[in-house]
């Protein structure tokens, strides 16, 4: 624990020291800042109200914070109920850069909803386990619903009403377990077809 400590405060002391050398170079008007990470926290970290961790399809393994300072032109304090993903930051940087984004591209430019020039957009998100994990998971979520297909367990759950994915309502909503299962199974064969066409 004494080590991830450390690692912690190297980050956010090489943060400051970037961020100090922005100033120092009057770069900080002109200058996007995008603080994120690509999964949830190791088993040393606490997540909490998320569950479980680094590694699964579970809250806990994907959510992770994400903040962005662009003065001028989102509101300095302003918090966002935005899903975005990964890609949506390489969308965003090359659209401010005026490079154009591919349509077949999966992430958007968030920046102006960010800016509160744009209406929050719902989206569809998949994920999966690594090919060589030792439990198979996958998940999809559309808006607030969000179904995690755990082994061979179905669990359906409201991440507005419940963001630690502790009310299963797979039995009252079996409408949206289909459409979603559905959706799932549809992007893991498009998903399957591209990486054998690659091969």
């Amino acid at each position: 624990r004494a080590d991830y400590a450390a690692m912690l405060e190297a980050v956010d002391s090489g943060v400051g020291r970037i961020l100090q050398t922005v100033a120092r170079l009057g770069l900080t008007d002109n200058t996007i800042v995008i603080f994120t990470n690509d999964n949830g926290g190791e088993w040393l970290s606490n997540g909490g109200p998320l569950f479980n961790r680094k590694w699964t399809v579970w809250e806990g393994g994907i959510r992770v914070p994400a903040i962005v300072k662009w003065p001028g032109r989102i509101r300095a304090g302003s918090v966002s109920d935005q899903p975005v993903i990964t890609f949506d930051w390489s969308a965003s940087i090359l659209a401010v850069a005026g490079v154009e984004v591919p349509t077949s591209y999966e992430g958007i430019n968030i920046l102006p909803i960010l800016e509160g020039r744009a209406p929050e957009q719902q989206r569809t998100f998949f994920w999966r386990s690594a090919p060589n994990s030792n439990r198979t998971q996958q998940a999809v979520r559309q808006g607030d619903w969000k179904l995690v297909v755990d082994a061979n367990h179905l669990l359906l759950f409201n991440l507005r009403d419940d963001i630690g994915e502790r009310h299963d309502r797979t039995a009252q909503r079996p409408d949206i377990v289909r459409r979603l299962r559905t959706l799932l199974d549809d992007w893991t064969r498009s998903v399957d077809a591209d990486a054998k066409s690659l091969k």
